[in-house]
């Protein structure tokens, strides 16, 4: 004997109720704002006092070279960043809500695709509100950097 009426109404019935409270809950609005983006300085010749201390734009710290980068986009700027370098950058504008960090990340080629010899490195900003920065990063030895892109996660 074959029943399916009531037992597949009442599968029916349970499968169509709302989603238990707990995980309702988890459910947050679609994010909004963004995408970041960064005013980048490279300066050809300082190694960094520290990491939160910008380097100085008297000159000292050799020629600088500034550019601004969007979130998504891949930018190659006039002058890359080369070992004796280092990098400075402040957000212009906060990523989509919902973002726990960004970083200024670095590709070793002219260009930012993953590839096995496109070596990436990545500088933190202390946080991510407009006017948040990456105080100060030297490159690291043996590489420079020819492109450089916003990476929020």
């Amino acid at each position: 004997m074959h029943v399916t009426g009531p037992l597949a109404l009442s599968l029916f019935s349970v499968s169509a109720l709302a989603a238990p409270p707990h995980l309702e809950a988890r459910k947050g609005a679609a994010p909004v704002g963004g995408p970041a983006t960064a005013k980048v300085t490279i300066y050809s010749s300082y190694t960094c006092a520290a990491p939160g201390t910008a380097p100085p734009t008297d000159g000292s710290a050799g020629t600088a070279t500034s550019f601004t980068i969007s979130e998504g986009t891949c930018t190659i700027p006039t002058a890359g960043l080369m070992f004796g370098g280092a990098i400075s950058a402040t957000l212009s504008t906060t990523p989509k809500t919902g973002t726990v960090g960004c970083y200024i990340l670095g590709h070793s080629q002219q260009g930012c695709g993953i590839t096995l010899t496109n070596n990436l490195y990545g500088w933190p900003f202390n946080g991510i509100a407009a006017g948040n920065s990456v105080g100060c990063g030297n490159a690291p030895a043996g590489t420079s950097w020819g492109a450089f892109e916003v990476l929020c996660v």
